[in-house]
């Protein structure tokens, strides 16, 4: 039985109106409050120096800055030519099949810090398997990185969906530049918590973006 164009126009409406509640995304990926709210970092998580620096915003570009106190680097509003320089693992493309897990069992720094804040510290040790991956949704924000670690376009929305001691599930609409990226959860509601990633594998549908990310560590 073969589908009419109406009838198949509506379906994919249908799922797309369906795709977006449940994911968290469409429209309510760029709400008006997450443009106009602002955030800062407030503490520097190596030294507790206070810094009321503001965290990276949609639409606007965001550079590194180093603490004044202990040089951990955090991105903040700004624009410069600095850059962060990363530890990336070469062998994986950016349109790879999805993210494998990891052959070692090690957390990354990276991963037990969004593990405290958002499943809590027993996820971190509990977990063996890099490929477990906890489901999220929860809005953040995302500066776009080149290959040498400094940003090339502004930052964007992007809803967090899934979250493993190996990396990051995120979804956009419309594209989302950037085979690097620094990913900051203050809009999420952990200010100050900021991670880079690599972009492994992208799928494009519909409009709709979707990326898998691994985490990379800056060499500080």
């Amino acid at each position: 039985m073969s589908t009419s164009a109406p009838e198949m126009e509506s379906l994919i409406a249908q799922f797309e109106s369906e795709f977006d509640r449940l994911c968290s995304i469409g429209t309510t990926t760029h709400a008006p409050w997450m443009e106009t709210e602002s955030h800062e970092i407030e503490c520097c998580e190596k030294c507790d120096r206070n810094l009321s620096w503001p965290t990276p915003r949609p639409e606007m570009w965001a550079a590194p800055v180093p603490c004044p106190q202990c040089d951990h680097v955090y991105f903040t509003l700004a624009r410069n030519h600095a850059r962060v320089s990363l530890a990336v693992d070469d062998s994986e493309d950016v349109d790879a099949a999805p993210l494998e897990p990891e052959r070692h069992n090690a957390t990354l720094p990276a991963a037990k810090k969004l593990f405290s804040a958002f499943l809590g510290g027993d996820y971190a040790v509990q977990e063996r398997r890099q490929s477990v991956r906890y489901p999220m949704s929860a809005p953040v924000v995302v500066v776009p990185l080149g290959g040498d670690g400094a940003p090339i376009a502004e930052a964007y929305s992007m809803t967090l969906l899934d979250i493993s001691s190996g990396g990051l599930g995120l979804m956009k609409t419309g594209e989302a530049v950037g085979d690097y990226l620094l990913v900051d959860f203050a809009v999420a509601g952990s200010p100050g918590t900021q991670c880079f990633a690599k972009v492994c594998w992208r799928k494009e549908s519909h409009g709709i973006t979707k990326l898998g990310v691994k985490f990379v560590t800056p060499q500080e």
